[in-house]
């Protein structure tokens, strides 16, 4: 008797432990999957809102740039553009690798919300950004927003691609294709 009940007690503990971990192991799924989401939303913003002031401050970059370069002797295309990729870095590098970085700005795709801001002299917002899981690529999604103005009129809409990877402790966006319309 005793016996029987020892292994049923043992069943028990047993199947409590198998349900504890089953609920660990999906927690911490979820919790990974929406930290993922939330670094995507987050390098998205980041990419696609601009102030004016953030449009004065990529303006001043590129001039500082181009002034180093005009002294280092550099001429027709400018070739230092050391200010305008610390300008970048500071501002991007908690969300993007420094290769997504890179690759954003040889592609000027960081001077589409600067370019709307100072086009419509606002403050550009982003706005019902959603995120699409890629079954054919891990860790990568298609996204559409609305860009909106500082009074909340809709001024554009953008769609892409953004893959994350995870760099060290954090995910960070690796690639980044947009297109505004």
């Amino acid at each position: 008797m005793k016996k029987k009940r020892s292994v049923k007690l043992f069943c028990y503990i047993l199947l409590v432990g198998l349900i504890l971990l089953a609920v660990g192991i999906a927690i911490r799924y979820t919790h990974r999957k929406s930290g993922l989401e939330l670094q995507a939303k987050t390098a998205l913003n980041q990419l696609l809102s601009c102030t004016q002031q953030q449009a004065e401050d990529f303006d001043a970059a590129i001039i500082q740039s181009a002034a180093e370069a005009a002294t280092d002797g550099e001429t027709g295309l400018v070739q230092s553009d050391e200010k305008l990729r610390e300008y970048l870095v500071n501002r991007f590098a908690d969300s993007m690798t420094n290769a997504c970085v890179e690759d954003l700005a040889m592609s000027r795709t960081f001077y589409t919300s600067v370019a709307l801001a100072k086009d419509l002299t606002t403050d550009i917002s982003v706005s019902e950004l959603a995120l699409t899981k890629r079954s054919d690529q891990q860790e990568c999604y298609n996204f559409s927003a609305k860009l909106l103005s500082s009074a909340g009129d809709e001024v554009g809409t953008a769609s892409g691609t953004i893959s994350m990877e995870k760099d060290g402790a954090k995910w960070r966006a690796s690639k980044i294709t947009l297109t505004i319309f």
